[in-house]
């Protein structure tokens, strides 16, 4: 298994596990969401690759704080594919994109998984990650 950062081949496959993620994606709106992080060095995707298939993909994003003197880090997206679950691509992704964070200046680091995704809850308390809260959202369109 391969991890590397995402590049433009890879939107459609991205767009694949953001939809199996539970987030419909077009290609097209992939590649303009990717377009509009190629420059940032705030901002990191990262995919796991099988022979020609992705497996699954991370994304993270760095910030400054208020409440730090160090930037805080927060894993936006995480998902494997389904035909690739039980083989421990979701914890290879994190560990991954914790090494990006800590090479960026980070040593504190949220997720917000949804509620209902118990898999993924189960996974980040396994790799250290603590349960410090909720979140609230709001639509605003």
């Amino acid at each position: 298994m391969e991890i590397r950062p995402a590049i433009s081949r890879d939107v459609s496959s991205l767009a694949h596990l953001m939809t199996e993620l539970g987030y419909p994606t077009s290609t097209e709106e992939m590649a303009a969401r990717m377009a509009a992080l190629v420059d940032r060095t705030d901002h990191a995707v990262f995919v796991a690759v099988e022979g020609a298939l992705a497996a699954g993909m991370i994304a993270l994003s760095t910030s400054p704080s208020l409440y730090r003197d160090d930037p805080q880090g927060a894993i936006v997206a995480l998902v494997v594919s389904s035909r690739f679950r039980g083989r421990g691509v979701g914890a290879l992704l994190v560990e991954y994109g914790e090494s990006w964070l800590r090479q960026n200046g980070v040593s504190y680091v949220t997720v917000k998984p949804s509620v209902h995704r118990e898999d993924a809850h189960r996974l980040y308390s396994r790799l250290g990650y603590e349960h410090t809260g909720l979140r609230f959202s709001k639509n605003l369109d």
